[in-house]
C-alpha cells in the first residue's frame, strides 16, 4: 500500500490531498476552487513522508472513522487519546486550532464518501468541520471542538457546550439545504492528550 500527502496551490489558496492505495481525499481549500481541472499531475516529494511517518495515519484514521460512524463515543475517545499519546508532543496541544487541524487530517480519509469542509459559513456562524455526503443514504456530520488548559474545567461539560453551539448557531443549515436529512453532531473537548466526545 502506497501513501502520500500532496500540497497543492490552487491559485487562490492551498489545499491538501491525501493519497492511499490509489484512493484520494481532498481537504477542502478555503475558497471554493475544488478539484481544479487545469492543474498538472501531483508529484510533490519531501514533507509528506515526514507527516505520514509521524502519524502512521492509514490504520489510525480508518479506525477513528469507523468509531465515528459506529456512534461509539468511548471507543472514539480511546482511539484519539491513544493517537495523541503516540503522535503529539505535550507542547503541541496549546490551542483549539491544533486539535482542529489534527481532526481535519484524520477525517480526510473519508474523502471518497464525503466532501470534507473546514471553517465554512453556515447558519449563524462557521462550523469547525462538516462532512457533506457525496453519496445517498449516509448521514452528514458536523464537528465542533473546544479546548482548555485548565485542569479544573470538566471536559464533558465543555463537549456538551460544543454540541449546544452547533444547534444555537444553526450549523446544520448548509447540510439541510443540500437535502441531507440525517445529520450527526459531534462535540469534542480536548485538554493536552485527554479528550471527551459527545454526540447527538
Amino acid at each position: 500500500m502506497s501513501s502520500a500527502i500532496h500540497f497543492l496551490n490552487t491559485g487562490n489558496s492551498d489545499c491538501i490531498i491525501l493519497e492511499s492505495d490509489g484512493h484520494f481525499a481532498m481537504i477542502d481549500a478555503a475558497e471554493d476552487n475544488d478539484y481544479p481541472a487545469d492543474k498538472p499531475n501531483l508529484n510533490l516529494r519531501g514533507y509528506e513522508k515526514e507527516v505520514l511517518n509521524r502519524t502512521n495515519q492509514n490504520n489510525v484514521s480508518i479506525s477513528i472513522s469507523q468509531a465515528i460512524f459506529s456512534g461509539d463515543t468511548k471507543k472514539l475517545e480511546f482511539l484519539l487519546e491513544e493517537f495523541m499519546i503516540k503522535s503529539i508532543s505535550s507542547m503541541d496541544g496549546v490551542n483549539e486550532g491544533f486539535y482542529h487541524g489534527m481532526m481535519l487530517g484524520l477525517c480526510a480519509v473519508l474523502g471518497n464518501r464525503y466532501r470534507v469542509r473546514s471553517n465554512r459559513e453556515s447558519g449563524l456562524g462557521r462550523f469547525d468541520i462538516q462532512l457533506m455526503p457525496l453519496v445517498n443514504g449516509i448521514p452528514g456530520f458536523l464537528f465542533e471542538f473546544k479546548h482548555t488548559n485548565d485542569a479544573h474545567v470538566d471536559l464533558a461539560s465543555l463537549a456538551e457546550k460544543a454540541l449546544q453551539q452547533i444547534d444555537e448557531k444553526k450549523y446544520d443549515t448548509d447540510l439541510r439545504d443540500a437535502g441531507v436529512n440525517s445529520i450527526i453532531k459531534v462535540g469534542i473537548a480536548f485538554r493536552g492528550k485527554n479528550v471527551v466526545v459527545k454526540r447527538a
